[in-house]
């Protein structure tokens, strides 16, 4: 269910016409609303907090889920998205596999958002492995211009930001100049720092990815503007999640930043 649907169903179950919930129109108004909920436009991140208080409920309960996907599938993607890689190779193994199994059984019934999710997955994995970016540059290409100017990101298309990620960072380790990418990679982190608290906890852990992807790539280009709020995010997802995994890199981060503030790096 996309996320102007869902708040039309919430709000029709309140009883809330949309006069009523819009009020005075200061914050937003019926035609904003009247667009949202017939996805003509999406909400920007203020406009989605104001309407989720109106509301009376939590921002990421308004982003789209995936409860009408086979429980079979979801197993597989959430296995996918939690286990963390750490460049073992036992690691990308298990994820192929659970990928080739979601293409045998699921891919031809999955719904155009999902597949964009698993080509980028996928495209993502056979960067990293191989070191050759142009291994995932066609399904960037396919994607990455309905994400570039977004505000708001679904859970599926930070596997896309990722996929962009892994082949900047893999064209850093070829020797070729990405200097121009830092703007772009800084675009992206920033807002994807906004996401913390529009994500479900039990997704968070595919935001922290992305940004540890991004951040890996900034630190390959000595780029530490923001580095600070960066961290912050990262540190705050992990007191939600209570994962831990990555802390000895969020310290390293931290020291790093605190030679940046002291001039000694």
């Amino acid at each position: 269910m996309l996320i102007g649907q869902k708040i039309k169903e919430i709000r029709i179950e309140k009883g809330i016409s949309r006069p009523d919930f819009c009020g005075d129109e200061q914050e937003l108004t019926v035609r904003q609303l009247s667009r949202i909920e017939s996805g003509a436009s999406q909400p920007s991140l203020p406009k989605l907090d104001y309407i989720a208080r109106r509301l009376g409920v939590p921002v990421y309960s308004l982003m789209p889920d995936f409860s009408a996907l086979p429980s079979a599938y979801l197993e597989l993607k959430y296995q996918i998205l939690r286990e963390p890689i750490y460049d073992k190779e036992e690691e990308y193994d298990k994820k192929e596999a659970c990928l080739e199994e979601i293409e045998d059984l699921f891919y031809e019934q999955l719904p155009n958002e999902e597949k964009v999710w698993f080509e980028a997955t996928r495209a993502t994995i056979d960067v990293i492995r191989s070191g050759q970016p142009e291994y995932g540059e066609t399904v960037l290409d396919d994607y990455f211009k309905t994400i570039y100017d977004k505000e708001l990101f679904l859970i599926n298309e930070l596997e896309v930001i990722n996929l962009y990620f892994a082949i900047v960072l893999t064209k850093i380790k070829q020797g070729q100049n990405q200097i121009e990418e830092i703007n772009r990679i800084h675009s992206f982190l920033v807002r994807l720092t906004n996401h913390v608290e529009l994500i479900a906890p039990e997704y968070l852990f595919a935001l922290s990815n992305t940004l540890f992807s991004g951040l890996a790539c900034l630190d390959n280009l000595s780029s530490y503007d923001s580095l600070g709020a960066y961290i912050f995010s990262l540190n705050h997802i992990m007191e939600k999640t209570q994962d831990f995994q990555k802390k000895p890199i969020i310290l390293m981060l931290e020291w790093k930043l605190s030679l940046i503030i002291n001039n000694d790096y």
